[in-house]
């Protein structure tokens, strides 16, 4: 069945206005990661000064889990870039940054000696994720 619009001409005009507004909308996102990323950096070089004194492992800890959280933000623009390039999201840049997310949690939680049934449903949803990008790279129907 196909629906046939009065105005199908109020139609397009709303769909522009739209895709305008939501381009804007992230093109100003983006700008607010690039000074999130610029912050992240400053933060880990802070750590790292006043870490020095501390244990390596402390000193480790916060430089993988800072590095981490600014490569989960890179992730993140990388997904907003793709959509103002193609129009759409791929399912593959969403799951790579989930996957980064949950790598983050991964740390955190081992570094904080998280129980048994944490680590158990980390590994689940990890599991998970990781079969989600193989099939989607396994059964993409372009290659990108």
């Amino acid at each position: 069945m196909k629906l046939i619009s009065k105005w199908p001409h109020v139609f397009s005009q709303l769909s522009v206005y739209f895709s305008t507004i939501i381009r804007i909308i992230l093109n100003a996102l983006l700008v607010v990661i690039c000074f999130a990323l610029i912050v992240g950096v400053i933060k880990a070089g802070v750590d790292i000064a006043y870490n020095l004194r501390k244990p390596l492992e402390t000193l480790l800890q916060n430089i993988l889990l800072d590095t981490i959280f600014v490569v989960a933000l890179v992730e993140i623009s990388i997904t907003i870039l793709g959509y103002l390039k193609d129009g759409m999201v791929h399912v593959r840049y969403i799951v790579d940054t989930i996957l980064i997310i949950m790598l983050n949690e991964v740390v955190s939680a081992y570094f904080h000696d998280a129980d048994f049934n944490k680590m158990t449903a980390l590994a689940i949803i990890i599991a998970t994720l990781a079969a989600v990008r193989i099939s989607v790279i396994r059964f993409s129907p372009r290659q990108d």
